[in-house]
């Protein structure tokens, strides 16, 4: 039996995106404006190139992405934040931001400018908002597992937010959030109240606190709802997320099922891989209204390997102490199959679990960090689509097409669609709500690939790009967005740069990541980011 493997295992998302600068008209003061901003400057470290630190973090978690900048600066607190931003820009040097580093393309590489690394402030703490409202707050630079952790000791509460315990909140939540508990209680920026970012607005470098309170049609009410979905990168360096203190509670437990279904079986009896896909599609399009009940606490990802792997592999999670839902709904996604499923004991996470009946029940938090891989460091390419619908037989063909397909030399072990469970509780609100525009999906997809050697790069990048273009025919080769099509874009925290740069006409990731609110997010950077000094390959551009 192959190996688990995927970086993204279960869930996740990618790191904070970077921000890029334009400083010739800023006229910022070079260096820190009082004796207290210097103070505050002092708490935090510069990285220059010789420290044995330098070439780290200098380096996201995709190896494919390196750069060299002049130093990396670790902040030490709010005021050295606003200081060093202030001083880059004064020096006329680029900044770029850095939370958990996992940025699938390489919006952070920054070669002769300054990064702004925020990974000592990982405080997750309750505090209250400027209206005096009793929040939970969590500091950009922490991790997903330190705001697990400490949520779950001190406070017994989470967030719906990704499984893999690296990625960084700073950008995991501004892109929109998900994970295993979305489906019963939405996505991480619904549950959101207020950030706190530093912002450069006319040349002026401070911190700004954006409330979901703030006043309707205000600069700050746009600002905060821009962070509900706009993604990293656009608007300021975020320092801290408030999030409402009725959050939801964790289950005290949940079942984790693991099976699978051996390629072999598979190449035998073709029809059981349309099969299987029909099932998939065809429960989650019954059971992910806004309204569903019995379903609600089920999440569930078919990972859909490449023949090389050995396995098709299908992971659940389900949140109530009855397991029989669950045992009725993998009953359903292979019935009709004669391709037999097997014990599936090697986990997303890497973590061999005897599951003696297909499923084992466990603690939460114990599950938690049984499901939260970040992988290996490697190289990687990763593209992404929403589905409204369950797949097409043009879609499901183009899957075994390509799924079957010879290597061609390359080892394609690592390199899947993932297919992750969607709906119930983040179909819940409009479309326009929040920045997070799919509201009414019933899949997310995560075309995945990983490897170590350059030399593979281009092997790599064509074997996706051609299985994503081949999936997304009827559509011009990407998940396009309309009132009748059956996908609804792609997710900003999973960045693709083949969806278009920013610079071009109309590139595609604006309508597909952002659908209608892009007239809004491009308003709200004319406000708050004039000079366009947050900037990177796929920001969101000032209006023309």
């Amino acid at each position: 039996m192959r190996r688990e493997f995927s970086r993204r295992g279960f869930l996740g998302s990618a790191g904070m995106a970077a921000a890029g600068v334009s400083v010739g008209s800023l006229g910022a003061a070079a260096g820190p404006a009082s004796a207290a901003e210097a103070a505050a400057v002092a708490e935090g470290q510069s990285v220059l190139p010789g420290d044995p630190r330098y070439q780290t973090l200098s380096q996201g978690f995709n190896q494919r992405w390196s750069s060299k900048p002049e130093y990396i600066r670790l902040v030490g607190n709010e005021a050295g934040a606003v200081a060093e931003l202030r001083t880059a820009l004064g020096r006329g040097l680029r900044p770029t931001i850095r939370a958990g580093g996992h940025c699938y393309e390489g919006f952070v590489d920054n070669s002769g400018g300054v990064i702004l690394d925020l990974s000592t402030l990982r405080g997750v703490y309750t505090a209250t908002d400027k209206f005096g409202k009793p929040t939970y707050c969590v500091e950009g630079g922490a991790t997903n597992w330190d705001v697990y952790t400490t949520l779950f000791r001190k406070y017994d509460v989470t967030l719906p937010a990704g499984s893999c315990y690296s990625v960084g909140a700073g950008g995991h939540i501004c892109g929109g959030g998900y994970g295993l508990l979305s489906r019963r209680h939405g996505l991480t920026v619904d549950h959101l109240v207020q950030v706190d970012v530093v912002t450069v607005r006319g040349g002026k470098v401070e911190l700004t606190k954006a409330n979901r309170l703030d006043t309707k049609g205000s600069p700050e009410e746009d600002l905060f709802w821009a962070h509900t979905g706009g993604g990293g990168g656009n608007f300021g360096v975020v320092l801290r997320y408030h999030f409402a203190h009725d959050i939801p509670k964790p289950p005290p437990r949940v079942w984790l099922s693991s099976v699978a279904w051996p390629w072999e079986g598979l190449l035998k009896n073709p029809g059981d891989f349309r099969t299987l896909l029909k099932n998939f599609g065809a429960f989650f399009a019954k059971h992910s209204g806004k309204d569903e009940t019995v379903y609600r606490g089920l999440f569930s990802i078919l990972k859909l390997t490449h023949k090389s792997n050995g396995n098709v592999v299908l992971l659940s999670q389900w949140d109530e102490d009855d397991p029989a839902p669950l045992d009725a709904f993998v009953a359903f996604v292979e019935s009709g199959m004669t391709t037999k499923s097997t014990v599936q004991t090697h986990t997303a996470g890497g973590l061999l679990l005897p599951y003696p009946d297909k499923r084992r029940q466990m603690p939460w938090f114990q599950a938690t960090m049984t499901l939260n891989p970040s992988g290996d460091n490697q190289r990687g390419k990763y593209k992404s689509a929403y589905h409204r619908e369950p797949f097409t037989a043009a879609q499901t063909d183009a899957f075994w097409a390509w799924l079957t397909r010879d290597a061609g030399g390359i080892d394609l072990t690592q390199t899947l669609v993932q297919v992750d469970s969607y709906g119930c509780r983040i179909n819940a609100r409009g479309s326009t709500e929040t920045a997070v525009p799919q509201r009414d999906s019933i899949m997310k997809l995560q075309y995945q690939t990983y490897w170590t050697d350059p030399a593979g790069d281009d092997a790599h990048l064509a074997y996706l790009r051609g299985i994503y273009q081949a999936v997304y025919k009827s559509t011009g080769g990407i998940p396009e967005i309309g009132p009748t099509s059956t996908t609804d874009g792609a997710y900003v925290n999973y960045p693709d740069v083949d969806l278009g740069q920013a610079g071009q006409v109309k590139p595609a990731y604006q309508r597909l990541y952002y659908k209608e609110n892009y007239a809004r997010l491009q308003k709200t950077k004319k406000t708050w980011d004039g000079n366009n000094v947050f900037h990177h390959a796929q920001s969101i551009t000032l209006p023309s």
